[in-house]
């Protein structure tokens, strides 16, 4: 015998009506929906991370205006530490560039 528990309360699902087992049974399949859809969002954050980290890797290196500082770790091990942290945001999707073949001239219109 299948219950079913809401708000504390539980049901024996063959003394439902047909409308409430078709509602619980969506209610079921959206709870699955979403425990597959957090499992891939975490993925996409594992993938998101790794791409970071290749970034930073590729990033050209630029002198930092140097500060005072009293702590003993390195200014590299900072750098890193703070790239590694920073948010990347891309507001435009990535594109290759690509030579294009030079825009033809327009033609002159005809004299009358």
């Amino acid at each position: 015998m299948a219950t079913l528990t809401v708000e504390g309360k539980q049901f024996d699902m063959d003394d439902l009506s047909e409308q409430a087992r078709l509602m619980a049974n969506s209610v079921a399949f959206c709870d699955s929906k979403i425990n597959q859809l957090e499992a891939e969002l975490a993925m996409v954050k594992m993938a998101r991370s790794g791409y970071i980290q290749q970034l930073v890797a590729e990033l050209p290196v630029s002198e930092a205006p140097k500060k005072t500082t009293t702590s003993n770790r390195s200014s590299t091990a900072k750098s890193t530490t703070a790239a590694s942290k920073a948010a990347v945001s891309v507001d435009a999707p990535v594109k290759t560039t690509r030579k294009r073949a030079p825009a033809k001239p327009k033609k002159a219109p005809a004299a009358e």
